[in-house]
């Protein structure tokens, strides 16, 4: 195994270990402001698994080590932090006192469900097309970190974080179906869809 790799194992072993800090932290908001050493734990562990992310990339670009297996683990890792992030904070203690919405868990996750689906459909039909990172999906994977981040430092703000995030995984969304209609309609382009090196601009949903 790579040590790009490696780094980006160690990024997926920090999500189950958020997960419970910030669930224990959850737990302990039931009876009064909850234990601050366990939300600065699950600030460090996400702010953490967070610069992994950029490590990895620059490990595997730095010495050439692009796999396979990273191309998959890299997006994954991604992915799987950023939803139990949202599903910690959107839930615990209760989804009407979380510190951020349970609706914008709802859509980023029926966002993910609805591309996921459209990829292995046009993957079924044999479609090829190229589908590369948009500005949209970018943005809405900044803006959801700066909302995951700014509710465990308890700021006022958070929630209208996940408005502006909001926004954009609606435009996410909508590009990207276009993109796969089209395809759909059209036969696609002679472009496979398939994994990405770490830091390329290839199909990946973002």
């Amino acid at each position: 195994m790579t040590w790009a790799n490696r780094v980006t194992v160690l990024r997926l072993f920090c999500v189950p270990a958020m997960a419970a800090v910030l669930w224990q932290y959850g737990k302990s908001q039931a009876g009064g402001p909850g234990d601050d050493r366990l939300r600065i734990a699950g600030i460090s562990l996400f702010l953490a698994a967070a610069l992994t992310d950029a490590l990895d990339g620059f490990i595997a670009r730095q010495w050439n080590q692009q796999s396979w297996l990273g191309r998959i683990l890299d997006p994954l890792a991604d992915k799987l932090l950023m939803l139990v992030s949202l599903l910690c904070l959107t839930t615990f203690p209760s989804p009407r006192s979380a510190p951020l919405p349970f609706w914008f868990l709802v859509l980023v996750v029926s966002r993910d469900s609805l591309l996921l689906s459209g990829v292995g459909l046009l993957h079924l039909l044999k479609r090829k097309v190229p589908i590369h990172p948009h500005w949209t999906g970018k943005a809405a994977t900044f803006f959801s970190f700066v909302a995951v981040t700014a509710a465990l430092l308890k700021l006022s703000w958070a929630a209208w974080a996940c408005w502006i995030a909001a926004g954009f995984v609606l435009a996410s969304a909508a590009f990207y179906l276009s993109v796969g209609l089209r395809a759909l309609v059209q036969g696609g382009s002679g472009i496979s869809l398939r994994p990405t090196q770490r830091g390329s601009a290839g199909p990946r949903f973002s």
